[in-house]
């Protein structure tokens, strides 16, 4: 079987972010109006006011995901967060949750909270919003060649995974993104190098290292039927996991049946893993790792000739 990824959907999500700032402007505009404690939350339904517009009925904080409580947060005021457009956030409070497709775009803090902390938006500007959808990017972090990253593409969109490939300037690293698919055919900015193997310079104070499994941003394969799928964590709350999915689906899943992927592997030639083809995690053969820019050459084992270039943080060993 030839191994080919979705790119026509993961172009739409990623190119959706190529106009970033145009993109959330016209998205959020349709709508108007520090610690890890943990509060419960019930769940809540969606009332309508007057005018028939639907208005939410959850608590400050509470998110629509069932399972998941109310969370502190580590961000300070003036940090980078990533955080979802505020109009989807709406959407998810006020409509069919699982129906809102998120894409978790920089903003800024501007006051923590216990709960729900006020976040600044390019549109619709100050609004508060759960700190469940809020991942902090903690000011002055530093990284060197070979750490893996949590940022956005940040001459695109959309929250992402790097590995550092140059850092003269520890504050500013020169990174690969991981989770723009390697073959994807679209151009960078220099209109000759794919975007999925360009290398792009961060700005300071907008990453943040990741160390360990369970982190935000990392990757976990949880049981879905016969089928094993890559999701990605948001939060970790006590045995919850908020976690997105293909497409930029939000859904709550039981930390016990989720298998952590690690940071980075330790795969080499020959070796057998489970790498994500079409979301879930299937059966594959490695032909050889390139450390360097952080990804894993496979081979699907049912067949096809075709070699997939896989990120790190991606590879489950068998």
């Amino acid at each position: 079987m030839k191994i080919k990824s979705p790119v026509l959907l993961a172009s739409c999500l990623l190119m959706a972010g190529a106009s970033c700032q145009t993109k959330q402007v016209s998205e959020e505009s349709s709508n108007s109006p520090g610690g890890n404690a943990v509060v419960s939350a019930a769940n809540t339904t969606a009332t309508t006011v007057n005018n028939g517009a639907p208005r939410s009925t959850l608590k400050p904080g509470e998110i629509p995901f069932s399972g998941f409580p109310m969370v502190g947060t580590t961000s300070k005021a003036n940090e980078v967060v990533l955080c979802p457009s505020y109009n989807w956030i709406e959407d998810a409070a006020t409509k069919d949750p699982s129906k809102v497709r998120f894409i978790f775009y920089s903003q800024k803090m501007i006051a923590p909270g216990e709960a729900e902390s006020e976040v600044e938006f390019l549109s619709p500007g100050a609004r508060k919003v759960p700190n469940a959808y809020v991942i902090p990017i903690p000011a002055g972090q530093t990284a060197k060649v070979g750490d893996i990253v949590l940022t956005w593409w940040q001459s695109g969109s959309g929250m992402n995974r790097a590995m550092v490939v140059e850092a003269a300037d520890p504050s500013e690293p020169t990174v690969r993104y991981l989770d723009i698919e390697y073959d994807n055919p679209a151009k960078s900015r220099d209109g000759k190098t794919t975007i999925g193997q360009m290398e792009e310079k961060l700005k300071p104070n907008s990453f943040v290292k990741i160390n360990n499994p369970w982190e935000s941003g990392t990757v976990i394969a949880v049981n879905d039927g016969p089928n094993r799928k890559k999701v990605r964590v948001i939060r970790v709350a006590g045995d919850k996991v908020l976690a997105l999915g293909f497409a930029g689906s939000l859904q709550v899943y039981d930390k016990s049946s989720a298998t952590p992927v690690p940071v980075k592997p330790t795969a080499k030639s020959g070796d057998k893993v489970k790498v994500p083809i079409y979301g879930n995690f299937q059966n594959a053969t490695v032909t050889k790792v390139d450390g360097r820019i952080g990804r894993v050459f496979v081979k699907a084992d049912s067949g096809g000739a075709e070699e997939k270039a896989i990120a790190f943080g991606d590879v489950l060993t068998n």
